[in-house]
């Protein structure tokens, strides 16, 4: 019992401690906590003038409620009569939690897929997706850099000596932050090149997939299988971006070899109505179409098929080819005509 009362007299004033002063302590306590809810309710109507609140959506509702059930603590502990030392601590404690809370709450207030970029698209609605992240990112740095001055200075260190110390080890830090700096810069490129958006399908080197997530470091993409690969900013504005959702319309080539014994006019036939077919197609372009007899090789002649379809959609491309196909082989069929197949003679010399 010694032990514990020694204990309390480093903390509380001893002689002032009571049970009156107990049962007053747990009872703020208990009221902090049960009517957290409600003050946190109260303090953002009163700051939130115009149209319908959504209380429990707001990014303060939250944080207020962690400071209230942390202001309930600090309370009590007063009211229980703490000696100076432990005053001082609390004291520093509680100006520690609001810079975190308030930090935390502003940084939330312009953090991406929040209200603020929500209102930044309808007011800048030429730029991308990329461009509005990279600026609520930005802010929420900013926002939290400051904080974290703020915190610095409170917790009782001289920032002017830190930034000193910092300069002193500048040239360790600038080695070390060399990619990091790199990555920041390929990035700020992207944001004004505007080579993809959030959405796009792309190929980057030997990775093709989906845009997941574009942040300051890297650029995330969703490959087919699923797997999600992260590549360094760096890396992605040195290296050649193929950009497949930024097409207009896609290029069609078949490649057509008919049998050496197929007669010239069955050839021009074959031709002549694969090119009719092809021109009454509602999805075919007629812009750069051609059916030619482009060549003689070692297995037949050579009919090329070069035409642009407006279907973007993979999925969708493939199933208009397939039936295309189905097409085609039906004029090969209506004329008869065979496609030619490799084929290789080997001769036998008899050595008798």
């Amino acid at each position: 019992m010694e032990k514990v009362i020694e204990t309390l007299g480093t903390f509380f004033d001893v002689k002032s401690f009571s049970v009156k002063r107990l049962i007053i302590a747990a009872l703020v306590l208990a009221s902090f906590y049960i009517l957290r809810g409600l003050f946190s309710t109260i303090i953002i109507k009163i700051f939130k003038v115009k149209g319908k609140i959504n209380i429990k959506s707001n990014n303060f509702y939250n944080p207020l409620r962690v400071f209230f059930g942390g202001l309930g603590l600090y309370t009590s502990l007063i009211i229980l009569g703490p000696t100076a030392p432990f005053r001082t601590f609390l004291n520093k404690i509680l100006r520690l939690s609001i810079i975190l809370l308030v930090t935390y709450s502003i940084g939330n207030l312009v953090a991406p897929h929040s209200k603020f970029e929500k209102k930044l698209r309808t007011k800048m609605t030429k730029a991308n997706d990329s461009l509005i992240r990279m600026i609520c990112k930005s802010l929420k740095l900013i926002i939290y850099i400051i904080g974290g001055v703020i915190l610095i200075s409170e917790l009782g260190y001289n920032i002017s000596g830190l930034i000193t110390g910092l300069g002193i080890g500048g040239v360790a830090i600038a080695l070390a932050a060399q990619d990091t700096a790199s990555n920041i810069i390929g990035a700020l490129m992207i944001v004004l090149d505007k080579p993809f958006e959030i959405g796009d399908w792309i190929r980057v080197g030997t990775t093709e997939g989906s845009i997941e997530e574009f942040t300051f470091r890297s650029t995330r993409i969703r490959e087919a299988k699923n797997c999600v690969v992260s590549i360094p900013n760096s890396v992605v504005v040195n290296s050649a971006i193929t950009n497949w959702s930024r097409l207009q319309k896609r290029r069609i080539d078949i490649n057509l070899v008919l049998e050496f014994d197929t007669t010239l006019k069955k050839v021009a036939d074959v031709q002549n109505d694969i090119l009719i077919f092809l021109e009454s197609e509602q999805n075919i372009l007629n812009d750069g179409l051609f059916v030619r007899f482009s060549d003689i090789t070692d297995d037949g002649y050579n009919l090329k098929i070069v035409c642009y379809t407006p279907i973007l959609n993979y999925l969708d491309y493939m199933e208009y080819l397939d039936s295309l196909n189905y097409k085609i082989m039906s004029i090969l069929h209506k004329h008869k005509a065979s496609l030619a197949y490799n084929t290789q003679t080997l001769y036998l010399k008899n050595s008798k």
